[in-house]
């Protein structure tokens, strides 16, 4: 099965997919940071179910310092995603985490001192080529007025930053793994993560008995979608370097904009579709060949 991987970064393309156009259509009606904690509790029914599989590891300080950076990160980001979500369409801000191999780009030459290969530049130019396609998505006029546009966008400027996150994310998820342990990183970090997301729910005007209400077949595949999307990641990256899933991974990106075109009916989708091509392309050359 030497390419298992492959099918397990293309389940966890498929979740996150699924979960982004549930969370757009059923939830984006609650404030980010409701849009995150309902995402992460309807996945902790199915994670709870499994939590007897997990194999406790020692908690020495390599692991709770990888966490605690981890952690805090996650946090972060979660806001940041959703709040990407809830003012932007699906189809103009998901595509713009195809930069995250560019800033792994950068920070592994700050970090490391590695220089990206020929195809890793070729990878930075598909994804501006298809990031200025994607802003024609916008509706606006003049060679250089779209760059201007895209980035006026605030749902764009916090998906960028949440790319820029997940860049550093993706590399301590996979370290706290070889300390730990793919079951415990799959199954309880979840876990944790949600309990420390729930700290944050009496202080806030958030209601899940409301936002739950009549939504509770909405809320169960959206837990299967999300424990899709992480137990594949946590399986794929112990069987292939992290880049290699990253860029399959990245197929989300154009699932996003078909589900946002085909399903949420979101306009212009012929512009985005072909933009979010090429930023998949740029992805995919730098992760594998970059």
């Amino acid at each position: 099965m030497e390419y298992l991987w492959l099918i397990f970064g293309l389940g966890a393309a498929l979740g996150d997919a699924g979960a982004d156009a549930l969370i757009k259509r059923h939830f984006s009606h609650l404030s980010p940071y409701g849009m995150g904690l309902t995402r992460t509790l309807c996945a902790a029914p199915f994670l709870l179910a499994a939590s007897f599989l997990v194999e406790w590891p020692a908690f020495h300080w390599h692991l709770l310092l990888t966490l605690a950076a981890l952690t805090v990160l996650e946090v972060s980001s979660s806001l940041l995603y959703m709040a990407s979500l809830k003012t932007c369409h699906l189809s103009l801000c998901i595509p713009f985490l195809s930069f995250t191999p560019v800033f792994i780009l950068g920070t592994g030459w700050l970090l490391l001192g590695e220089m990206p290969g020929r195809m890793g530049l070729v990878g930075i130019v598909l994804i501006g080529v298809g990031g200025y396609i994607l802003s024609l998505g916008t509706g606006v006029r003049g060679v250089w007025v779209p760059v201007a546009a895209l980035f006026q966008k605030r749902g764009a400027r916090l998906m960028l930053l949440v790319a820029f996150i997940f860049s550093f994310t993706a590399t301590l998820y996979k370290l706290a793994i070889l300390h730990s342990g793919p079951l415990f990183m799959g199954i309880a970090y979840p876990l944790f993560f949600g309990g420390v997301m729930l700290t944050g729910y009496p202080f806030s005007r958030v209601r899940l008995g409301e936002a739950l209400r009549g939504r509770a077949v909405w809320g169960i595949l959206l837990g299967l979608c999300v424990v899709t999307s992480i137990l594949c990641f946590t399986f794929g990256v112990m069987r292939a370097p992290t880049a290699y899933l990253i860029g399959v991974k990245r197929l989300s990106l154009l699932f996003g904009v078909l589900v946002g075109g085909l399903w949420l009916q979101e306009r212009p989708f012929l512009p985005r579709l072909a933009g979010v091509l090429f930023m998949v392309g740029g992805a995919v050359l730098i992760a594998l060949r970059g």
